[in-house]
């Protein structure tokens, strides 16, 4: 552990800063732990160093002991981070925290604070984007390209103090690179803002539409990261950069993000019909949820000679529309699975449920006492039909409530019907055709793009529920028959 002052404060100082530099056992900010750490402060008083080593409490992996020359032996006689986190704290409060790319050392730090159940809030400073902003001539601008742009000496790359120091090197060569204007209106500017991606540029933030949308999110190579939807673009783009305590998989994702692109839409709906439909057609890296699925199950009903309704798992394009479908089931495991528990909880019958066949004396569940008794006698064919429709009533897909197609139309401005709408032509809660336009819809030419061989989506489904069924007051409902 060390702590000593070195040369005068920073020039042009207008607030007290922390330099902060940190080393962990790898790149995961739920994971992994801190290493080491070192502070810079600069303040009135002059400019003061402190570094420590941590103990991880985990072994260092071979590959970051390699880079960071930081072993499992060094770090053993350590403080822990609780050890050391009031002298960490009293450092960092009332300054700005800087860091190179300063979402990973600010993500970690407040991570390790958060578990010790403090929450830790700090205005941050990236010099990553700074020096995007100061020199937008050079593409790279990570650590090690700007000690070599600017001849920065350094004794030991990948530990903390010496990368803490060569970051404040550069603001030093940056502040007196730069009018004195110039340089703190880049850093007034970068402490406004939220903690942005290192390779995004601040500019595509402040033209980010306001309204309903979609958003998308991409990588190096123009790579599709993450599809999103919100009624403001802007504000759910921006919740995505104050979310790298709770999750290394958002962090991991902003860290890669360079661009972001959107598609405004008319309201709420427009943007969740979209949403699914970009998703299930690009399927990006980080979207996990309403990824496509080649083929969806649900659960039917079907009288055999005795009267006794059996149940069949059946891919849901080939089955009956005009009977009752129960549940969407991403596979045939998981519907069986729903068949087996209701069976245990309303006494069903496995020669009709779990083991289907003919009823010849007791089957497993009766001897278990589970079933009711439709397999002895004791229990009704009707009596057992009625227990398992209202088993399966909580799963029942709602039923179509017209005879025929409707349109939805949605009003950008309820109040003027002159104002842009989106309007969808519906049937059996599928989305057959989509029109944008003003004035009164085309309803021939709706008609006209339908694709009636449409399927039912689980997703599309549960928006359309709500929509048909619970309309808002920027949806209209016309019949069509």
């Amino acid at each position: 552990m060390s702590d000593h002052n070195i040369a005068t404060p920073f020039p042009g100082l207008d607030r007290p800063l922390a330099i902060v530099d940190i080393e962990t056992t790898g790149g995961n900010v739920t994971r992994d732990r801190i290493t080491e750490i070192a502070i810079i402060e600069i303040d009135e008083r002059g400019v003061r160093e402190w570094s420590t080593l941590i103990n991880p409490l985990v072994p260092i992996p071979k590959m970051i002991q390699s880079l960071t020359g930081i072993t499992n032996e060094m770090v053993a006689s350590a403080p822990r981070f609780e050890q050391v986190a009031k002298e960490i704290v009293t450092r960092l409060q009332s300054k700005t925290f800087v860091a190179h790319n300063v979402r990973f050392d600010y993500g970690f730090i407040r991570n390790a604070f958060a578990e010790l159940g403090y929450p830790l809030s700090l205005e941050l400073l990236c010099t990553v984007k700074l020096s995007h902003a100061l020199y937008p001539e050079h593409k790279r601008h990570g650590l090690e390209a700007i000690i070599q742009r600017f001849g920065i000496n350094t004794d030991a790359r990948h530990r903390a103090l010496a990368d803490a120091r060569a970051t404040y090197q550069f603001l030093r060569i940056a502040a007196d690179d730069k009018p004195g204007e110039t340089f703190m209106t880049a850093v007034q500017a970068q402490t406004r803002r939220p903690s942005l991606p290192p390779g995004l540029d601040p500019a595509i933030i402040e033209q980010l539409p306001t309204g309903p949308g979609v958003y998308y999110f991409y990588g190096e190579n123009n790579n599709l990261l993450y599809v999103g939807k919100s009624i403001n673009i802007r504000s759910r783009v921006l919740s995505h950069f104050n979310a790298d305590r709770a999750s290394a998989k958002a962090m991991a994702m902003c860290q890669q993000i360079r661009d972001i692109r959107t598609d405004s839409t008319t309201g709420e709906l427009s943007a969740l019909l979209l949403e699914s439909q970009q998703i299930k057609t690009h399927q990006p890296l980080y979207n996990r949820r309403l990824r496509r699925l080649s083929t969806l199950y649900t659960i039917q009903l079907h009288e055999d000679q005795q009267g006794l309704l059996r149940p069949e798992i059946i891919d849901v394009h080939a089955a009956a529309r005009t009977s009752k479908m129960y549940g969407l089931f991403a596979g045939q495991k998981k519907a069986r699975e729903t068949l087996t528990n209701t069976a245990k909880a309303f006494g069903l019958c496995d020669c009709v449920v779990t083991t289907p066949g003919p009823l010849r004396g007791p089957c497993m569940s009766r001897q278990l006492k589970r079933c009711k008794g439709l397999c002895t006698n004791d229990w009704s064919i009707l009596q057992h039909n009625t227990a398992l429709m209202d088993a399966l009533g909580s799963e029942a897909l709602k039923a179509w409530p017209y005879r025929g197609p409707v349109a939805i139309v949605e009003q950008q401005n309820p109040n003027d019907n002159e104002s842009p709408h989106t309007a969808f032509l519906l049937d059996n809660w599928c989305l057959l055709a989509s029109a944008h336009g003003t004035g009164e819809p085309d309803w021939e030419q709706l008609k006209a793009t339908s694709n009636n061989e449409a399927l039912l989506d689980r997703d599309i489904y549960r928006y359309l529920v709500k929509a048909v069924l619970k309309p808002g007051k920027d949806l209209t409902l016309i019949p069509l028959q």
